[in-house]
């Protein structure tokens, strides 16, 4: 188990070396610096730090590459996260140029492309809130369902978000999946 220093300075320093791995892509360094637990790469870090699941922190902060060793050496894909920002939608929210790159290694290791975040909203609703075609295209052909509605607020599927928001390619993207579910 981890401990948490009291004193303000050593905190300070125990962060700084866990964001520091991160951002470097150190494996065996993170898992030091997180007190050598087996499966450091699948608990939650410490709240006293600010840090949440370690492959949430990884889809901001690390290397593509160690996001993948993350998910090879057993982290969750399909994490729970309560500030609506799963694995997925955690990916689509950043401004990574890799960010779809990302989207696919984690649902390559098995990221539900149907999972739920922030306003109840799958990944095609979150990527219509964004307007990027691209991961559309990705989360379609990756298997997303988007016939889902969501289960609060007007209860709209991705395509009618798309149509309310005048995002006429998402709209076209999601119709003609749509229609070959038939």
């Amino acid at each position: 188990m981890l401990e948490i220093p009291d004193d303000r300075c050593q905190r300070a320093k125990l962060f700084k070396a866990i964001d520091d791995a991160f951002k470097a892509g150190d494996f065996e360094g993170l898992g030091r610096a997180l007190g050598d637990s087996a499966r450091w790469f699948d608990e939650r870090m410490p709240f006293e730090l600010g840090l949440g699941h370690p492959l949430e922190y990884a889809i901001y902060w690390s290397p593509a590459a160690f996001i993948a060793a993350l998910l090879e050496a057993g982290s969750n894909p399909n994490y729970q996260d309560h500030a609506g920002f799963p694995s997925i939608i955690a990916a689509l929210s950043t401004e990574r140029p890799d960010r779809l790159e990302i989207v696919r290694i984690l649902i390559e290791h098995g990221a539900d492309p149907n999972m739920r975040g922030v306003n109840d909203w799958t990944p095609l609703h979150y990527a219509v809130s964004r307007r990027d075609t691209e991961a559309i295209r990705l989360l379609l052909a990756s298997g997303a369902d988007p016939s889902l509605r969501t289960r609060i607020d007007d209860y709209e599927t991705a395509l009618e978000g798309a149509v309310e928001a005048g995002f006429d390619a998402g709209a076209s993207l999601l119709r003609k999946a749509m229609s070959r579910r038939g």
